[in-house]
């Protein structure tokens, strides 16, 4: 079911956040997921990367890709396409309603009750090493936290948590 399609049978909201009000005013759901435009070009560019590196003419023409230049230029394609295809089957990455959060993460779906959920921030990871830094949706359950990146909600992490917040503390 796609992601609309999930949203108006649920009565929720879009992919975007926003918030679509049930009859009595009282919000349904908020749900998260990356873009659909995203994971066509992930597709599209995997499977242009993957021809590439498949057909000798346009892999010399290219680049004058040898053996093992192509076997580097496959794996990067195939990257991309199960990246494609994780963002198409992981979807909705965040759903929040009534009855408390629903996530994916990574392929696991996960529903915690609002009784289970302690508290929801946006966070930045930092590596050190690399000075990578990562903006992050942290749900903070009774287990242990919960991670969600910027990429798979598709949004920033700070409106989402804020979003989910108001939500927890409306019924918690």
């Amino acid at each position: 079911m796609r992601d609309d399609e999930f949203g108006a049978a649920e009565g929720g909201a879009d992919q975007s956040g926003t918030d679509r009000s049930g009859i009595d005013g009282i919000i349904d759901s908020h749900i998260w997921s990356p873009p659909w435009w995203r994971v066509i070009v992930y597709a599209a560019a995997g499977m242009v990367v993957l021809a590439v590196a498949a057909i000798d003419s346009l892999a010399f023409r290219l680049g004058s890709l040898d053996g093992p230049g192509r076997l580097l230029v496959a794996i990067g394609g195939a990257g991309l396409i199960v990246l494609a295809v994780r963002d198409a089957l992981a979807r909705p990455a965040l759903r929040v309603d009534d009855g408390g959060i629903d996530l994916v993460d990574g392929i696991h779906r996960l529903h915690l009750p609002w009784a289970a959920v302690l508290r929801v921030r946006a966070d930045i990871l930092t590596h050190n090493r690399r000075g990578v830094h990562i903006r992050v949706l942290t749900v903070e359950t009774l287990d242990g936290p919960l991670l969600l990146s910027r990429r798979q909600l598709g949004t920033e992490p700070e409106r989402v948590a804020a979003a989910v917040e108001a939500v927890r503390r409306r019924h918690g």
